[in-house]
């Protein structure tokens, strides 16, 4: 199985009449599909920063959770830095295996990567406030699935891997701000929910064999 789908793959297929290629939602799908494995999860991979909005909403609204809000609206100033400023001003093409381009055929910027400044500013801001709360076993998983959405842009061919790798880097330090901004300002309930648990959790003096004091 090759590492990456490439441009001349690409074109060999097309011209054999063997691939039609489309952008949805800034990623390329190509058809007939490849359902091995790994293709088929970096197409997948590429799909869930559209599905994370629609899950910090259902948790904000169950759970009342502070950093669930706080987050979505860190994905919209997120994505308006991505998408409004930096790529217009940087203006990097996409690799030539994206189907992500204009309607004249010219691809379309690729530096940042929006999913990877979402999911990696998200992931990195997550990561902290799991630290915070000392529940090191969350933060150690976010932290292996970092590499997840840079590894499924690049290998979908919708970002080189310079466009991921920076943009992994610089969504890192937004986290990070974001993090700070929301220590600074705002009051999670989860922490009041990890202070109740370590409260039940001290004997009350008196109380011994299940028994209440007289």
């Amino acid at each position: 199985m090759a590492l990456r789908r490439t441009a001349q793959d690409d074109i060999e297929s097309q011209v054999a009449g063997k691939d039609e290629s489309f952008a949805v939602g800034q990623v390329t799908i190509r058809l007939p599909l490849d359902l091995s494995p790994l293709p088929m999860l970096a197409l997948v991979t590429s799909f869930l920063p559209w599905a994370v909005p629609v899950l910090l909403v259902m948790d904000g609204m169950l759970h009342r959770r502070a950093s669930s809000f706080f987050a979505l609206c860190a994905i919209v100033v997120t994505s308006i830095l991505s998408e409004c400023l930096l790529k217009p001003l940087i203006a990097e093409p996409r690799p030539a295996t994206s189907a992500c381009r204009t309607e004249d055929g010219k691809l379309l910027p690729g530096m940042p990567s929006g999913h990877v400044m979402i999911c990696q500013s998200l992931l990195t801001f997550y990561v902290l406030e799991a630290m915070r709360h000392r529940l090191l076993m969350v933060a150690l998983i976010l932290v292996l699935l970092m590499p997840l959405m840079p590894w499924a842009r690049w290998y979908n061919g919708d970002h080189t891997l310079k466009q991921v790798v920076v943009t992994f880097i610089v969504a890192a330090v937004v986290g990070l701000v974001y993090f700070l901004i929301f220590i600074s300002f705002f009051n999670d309930s989860l922490g009041t929910a990890v202070h109740l648990l370590e409260v039940a959790s001290i004997p009350v003096q008196g109380v011994t064999n299940g028994a209440l004091p007289k």
